[in-house]
């Protein structure tokens, strides 16, 4: 026998026994997805459906609004599930399956199928259970009749095949060269067999890493990992200005050469600070200020890249002579003008075209304050405490830690909003205040505490 039919004979061998074990999990984790799904999404989101006033969501969100609302919705998973194949596709078989059966003369397309099917069954599997939980949630919660759960379904399946689809196909034009045209989506054989093996062992590494640093607790080994390389604007370069402007305008060539970082950061930021414009209105659901108030933490983190290095590189000696605190409040600038201008702008609009008030628009920039602390909590969070690790706290308590930045703005800026629509205005504007100035000196702690750990 050949050299080459006894790594065909054992690549098959591998198939098999691969395919069968991969069967079982997948069976198990689709039985766990399903009582998971039975058990606490759909009572979650009858109760959810039920909190954000009914009567008020049929007359916002009804007839083309809702529609536009949900293509929106739809348009942005597609782009984050595109965004995700170029970092993690589907099809990331570990790096010893690579070097010995994706290089044996089987068919690629019959290689990684297995690995595709995996990816294609959880997303399939989660858009119908997606749609079923939101299809009960509106049965059980009164809003629409039981005929819902079987368009709901076929609706959430439709799109978990789509998000497959666009998930696969960014992982295929990851690679520059090859067949990456309109003609491999969708198309399970030509899209396997687009993908290069180099692109592959670089995603599969990829994936080792990462998960390392997530099982340690070192959330900036991944983002490093993870993150393009900058490719736009190399010849840019920085002009001589005093110490804090040049920070700033550091920032501003950051965003520059990140483009789409510092797009996605405006969209995000124009439709939270249109939220919480509108969240100041009186008999608006709090759950308008609580999505308000992610989307613009979110928006503000895609343009605070330069805060973040300065967490990185916590206790190194600093280039132009400014103390840590001098420097962080010169790396909130750009984020915190960019979020003023943009509410300011998009508040306008919201007063001339949708009836909000300049109450809102003053009550959109006061955030500012609370999610410019909140950038400074994450970026100079740190490592966990080792306690955290141990076996009687476990994942949920370290889930807890990484959360507080985002937990902290969200459920306070809630529950202030909910007090400012309700006419409590003192009550709202006084506990904005207080948990921002604490928000402000506990960041200001944890960079005294991290460039002291550094120093020592």
């Amino acid at each position: 026998m050949s050299v080459d039919s006894e790594r065909l004979a054992d690549a098959r061998e591998v198939l098999a026994g691969e395919d069968r074990q991969r069967s079982q999990n997948a069976v198990y984790a689709v039985y766990v997805a399903v009582i998971v799904a039975g058990a606490y999404g759909v009572p979650a989101a009858q109760a959810m459906l039920r909190f954000v006033d009914p009567p008020w969501l049929a007359t916002h969100l009804g007839g083309i609004r809702g529609v536009l609302l949900g293509a929106v919705v739809l348009v942005a998973v597609l782009a984050l599930a595109y965004r995700l194949g170029g970092v993690r596709g589907p099809v990331v078989p570990p790096l010893p399956y690579l070097d010995t059966i994706a290089s044996s003369p089987l068919d690629r397309a019959l290689v990684l199928r297995p690995w595709w099917r995996l990816g294609l069954l959880g997303c399939l599997v989660g858009g119908l259970l997606i749609g079923l939980v939101l299809g009960a949630g509106l049965a059980i919660a009164a809003l629409t009749s039981a005929v819902v759960l079987l368009p709901a379904v076929g609706v959430g399946t439709a799109v978990g095949l789509l998000v497959a689809g666009t998930w696969l196909h960014g992982q295929v034009r990851s690679w520059p060269t090859g067949a990456r045209g309109a003609g491999v989506f969708l198309r399970q054989r030509r899209s396997l067999r687009a993908l290069h093996v180099t692109a592959l062992r670089s995603q599969a590494a990829s994936a080792v890493t990462v998960g390392g640093a997530v099982l340690i607790g070192d959330l900036r080994a991944a983002r490093l990992d993870v993150a393009s390389p900058t490719t736009r604007g190399r010849r840019w370069r920085l002009r001589a200005s005093g110490r804090t402007s040049v920070m700033v305008a550091r920032d501003w060539l950051g965003v520059r050469r990140a483009a789409g970082t510092g797009v996605a950061g405006l969209l995000l930021v124009a439709a939270g600070g249109y939220a919480l414009v509108q969240s100041a209105t009186p008999g608006t659901p709090s759950i308008i200020a609580l999505a308000g108030l992610l989307l613009a933490y979110l928006g503000v983190s895609a343009w605070s890249e330069g805060l973040r290095l300065q967490g990185d590189n916590a206790g190194t000696p600093p280039l132009l002579g400014l103390d840590p605190s001098s420097e962080a409040t010169a790396h909130l600038v750009l984020p915190g003008v960019g979020y003023v201008v943009t509410v300011l702008v998009v508040g306008s609009l919201a007063v001339v075209l949708a009836h909000a008030t300049v109450l809102g628009i003053i009550w959109a920039v006061l955030m500012a304050g609370l999610l410019l602390a909140a950038q400074l909590m994450a970026a100079f969070r740190g490592l966990p405490p080792a306690g955290i690790f141990s076996p009687n706290a476990g994942v949920p308590v370290m889930i807890l830690w990484y959360a507080v930045p985002v937990l902290v703005p969200v459920a306070s800026g809630t529950a202030a909003s909910a007090f400012l629509a309700s006419g409590g205005t003192t009550l709202a504007v006084g506990v904005l205040a207080v948990t921002t100035w604490f928000s402000i000196l506990y960041a200001r702690r944890r960079i005294r505490v991290l460039f002291e750990q550094h120093r020592g």
